[in-house]
């Protein structure tokens, strides 16, 4: 996320320079992984106020002006091409020698015979927006000679912060003040958002209904009418550039505004283009379609969320409007959205249509329903202020399942225990009101007082004990933990296992392979792209509580998704040739847990199994002469594991043609010894293949490092 500090500014004040904020953010958290100057190679570039302008006597597609440039400097004639440009305005002129960010520089120059020193720029030159229709007019509150960068703001340094999924509270400009005032102890400011309203109220103009209550948690409407059209004033475009987003009108800019400064994504219809005034909540029909803003008509499926009216879908929640009800220069009323709308949906909904948007990145992150009123009154506020609208009374609030606080109790010494380190319930009760914390500390004695906190509703992220020991020393500061030498005796030596893996992975690596490491994750989807079968145990897979994206929702039952994952990384950075291979873990559910009953002290949830799994595609060989290139096949994968037997005197083991998923039923065996199975080889399955991406040709084994550590201690008895 790009946060210009001029903008910054406008909630927290900043003392420090732009390189100690940027310490200070990462080392609470927030890194910073650059700063960037927005105007960095403009050079020499004042305002002028054009004091006469007059058709070139020899071209009529010229202009000549006359610039008074202040006191500093002596008047200028500048020669146009723009026809904007009239006696009395202000223009942001580069003098010669002089530049627009380029290694060119700006020369005086001869037009049919008139001599023009210097150059007229428009708002696209000077990179605020992509308009480069007309020389940029500047407001009255800049003077002649004033230096346009500094006057714009364009000297801007800005952040450029890495953002985790789990913070989305900080994408906005007052979540990151809301942090720098926390580090620096300093007061946030909270943007105003009151504007005179019309007698008019809302409520008269606009019914909402929300028919998928589990898909929308709350929607707010406003209504602003007398649009008038035209662009944002300069310092908006400014801010929006800034921060990496094109401008485009007023309203659209003031929606986009607030999105970046409260983290509320709004969306604008033509109030006229909505039918019987109504606002339906509701999911797709089958097979219902749906031109977007791009103006790629989609097809929707029955579970997707929409935005319609009575007759129509209107826009996709939470990804993009509608072409139909768009704002253009012919709008004269405007139907604000501003609602929140269920993370997984989104998600879901942006992929499976793949259209991802800066509304759908924020909303499938989980935001936070309080914010949707003061979103669309920040927003009102800014269309009066910029003359664009006139809000209507009120608006139009549904929010069907209201939610509660949510308080977490501990104690002082729990806390403090944890960070080992002695704060004292006040000091910890600082540090989370500097984030926006309730804290209600009890009696009791300094060391051990109960502390009640009032989680704030933008912290979905903040839900057990132990995540306000991370908000305490975050704002306490990293480097005050003393240092502590952990105390406790310890057995030498590693564990059998330990030392079987490793020999396992020396065996594999002289083989050619390369060891990789991925996460223990997998996607209820995988079932299907794995053709796997109803009945396979397989199937049965323990849900990850809260995912941060959908592939990640289970826990893996099969090294084989991850690895083909992992392959098809590897072949698009264009390997010839891949082998690799992981030692990691499967989980299953209990019985306790598939049968609901309660765990009993030291049960876990998941019965875990050790697996060497590998994968092989594409080339190999191509060394030397006599070692001619080819393509991996069943034999290379086989002989693999025949050397992994050999190295660890593992004998009498066959192999035993197979069928089973995910791998080709012709294509595959078991290794079996002594009835036991070890494991499987063989190649993937042509349908797999193709549903991952991945060679066609590639093979595949899942080993029992189990299985195969009792071998190896049978074979050496």
């Amino acid at each position: 996320m790009r946060v210009p500090l001029g903008w910054l500014k406008d909630y927290v004040d900043i003392k420090l320079d732009p390189e100690q904020l940027a310490d200070a953010l990462t080392m609470s958290g927030t890194k910073v992984e650059g700063i960037d100057r927005v105007g960095g190679g403009l050079k020499r570039v004042i305002a002028g106020r054009a004091t006469s302008v007059t058709g070139h006597p020899d071209s009529g597609r010229l202009l000549v002006v006359m610039l008074d440039l202040g006191p500093r400097q002596a008047p200028r004639r500048v020669v146009t091409a723009a026809t904007n440009v009239a006696e009395g305005c202000i223009v942001p002129v580069v003098l010669p020698g002089g530049s627009l960010g380029g290694d060119e520089e700006i020369r005086e120059a001869e037009f049919a015979g008139v001599k023009s020193e210097g150059m007229l720029v428009s708002a696209g030159e000077l990179g605020i927006s992509e308009d480069g229709s007309g020389i940029l007019l500047l407001p009255d509150a800049v003077k002649p000679g004033d230096d346009v960068v500094d006057a714009l703001g364009l000297s801007d340094a800005v952040l450029d912060l890495e953002i985790t999924p789990n913070r989305p509270d900080c994408l906005c400009m007052v979540g990151v003040a809301r942090e720098v005032a926390a580090i620096t102890g300093q007061k946030l400011r909270m943007p105003q958002a009151g504007c005179p309203e019309t007698a008019q109220p809302a409520a008269d103009l606009v019914r909402v209904v929300i028919e998928a209550p589990d898909l929308c948690y709350r929607y707010g409407a406003r209504i602003i009418q007398n649009v008038r059209p035209g662009q944002s004033p300069i310092w908006m475009q400014t801010r929006l550039s800034a921060a990496g987003v094109r401008p485009i009108s007023a309203v659209v800019d003031a929606t986009n505004y607030v999105m970046l400064e409260l983290n509320q994504p709004l969306h604008a219809f033509d109030y006229d283009k909505v039918a019987q005034r109504t606002i339906v909540v509701r999911r797709a029909h089958a097979g219902e379609r749906l031109v977007t803003l791009d103006e790629a008509e989609r097809e929707l499926a029955p579970d997707m969320l929409v935005i319609a009216d009575p007759t129509r879908a209107l826009a996709v929640a939470g990804v993009m409007g509608g072409l139909a009800s768009e704002i253009t220069e012919h709008t004269r009323s405007v139907l604000l959205e501003s609602a929140c709308f269920a993370r997984q949906s989104v998600w879901r909904t942006s992929r499976t249509l793949k259209l991802r948007t800066e509304a759908s990145s924020r909303f499938e992150k989980g935001l936070d329903p309080a914010a949707v009123p003061p979103a669309l009154d920040r927003a009102a506020s800014l269309l009066s202020s910029m003359e664009a609208g006139e809000a209507c009374s009120g608006i139009v609030d549904v929010y069907p399942s209201p939610e509660g606080p949510r308080v977490i109790e501990t104690t002082s010494h729990w806390i403090e225990r944890r960070l080992g380190a002695g704060l004292g319930a006040r000091e910890i009760g600082d540090c989370l009101a500097r984030l926006g914390f309730g804290v209600d500390v009890h009696s009791g004695r300094d060391e051990t007082a109960k502390i009640a906190v009032s989680v704030p509703s933008f912290r979905g992220d903040v839900r057990e004990p132990i995540d306000l020991v991370e908000e305490v020393v975050r704002i306490w500061g990293y480097n005050e933990v003393p240092a502590t030498i952990p105390e406790g005796t310890l057995s030498g030596g590693y564990s059998d296992e330990y030392t079987f893996c490793e020999q396992v992975r020396e065996a594999l690596t002289g083989a050619g392979g390369s060891e990789a490491l991925t996460f223990p994750f997998m996607a209820e989807s995988d079932f299907e792209r794995m053709g796997l079968t109803p009945e396979d145990p397989r199937r049965e897979a323990i849900r990850v509580a809260n995912p941060l994206v959908e592939e990640e929702s289970l826990m893996r039952t099969s090294m084989c998704p991850a690895m083909l994952a992992a392959l098809r990384t590897n072949i698009n950075q264009k390997r010839p040739g891949v082998f690799l291979f992981e030692i990691g873990r499967t989980y299953a559910p209990t019985e306790a847990i598939t049968g609901g009953a309660e765990l009993a002290r030291g049960e876990t949830p998941a019965s875990e199994r050790l697996v060497l799994a590998g994968v092989m595609a594409g080339v190999v060989g191509g060394g030397s002469w006599h070692t001619p290139l080819r393509e991996y096949d069943f034999y290379d994968a086989k002989g693999v594991l025949e050397g992994l037997l050999a190295r660890l005197h593992i004998d009498n083991v066959a192999f035993e043609r197979i069928g089973c998923p995910p791998l080709h039923p012709g294509r595959a065996t078991a290794m079996v010894r002594g009835g036991v199975q070890l494991g499987t080889v063989g190649q993937l399955h042509p349908d797999v293949a193709g549903s991952y991406q991945v060679p066609q040709a590639t093979l595949l084994f899942e080993v029992d490092m189990a299985q195969l550590m009792a071998a190896a201690q049978g074979g050496r008895e």
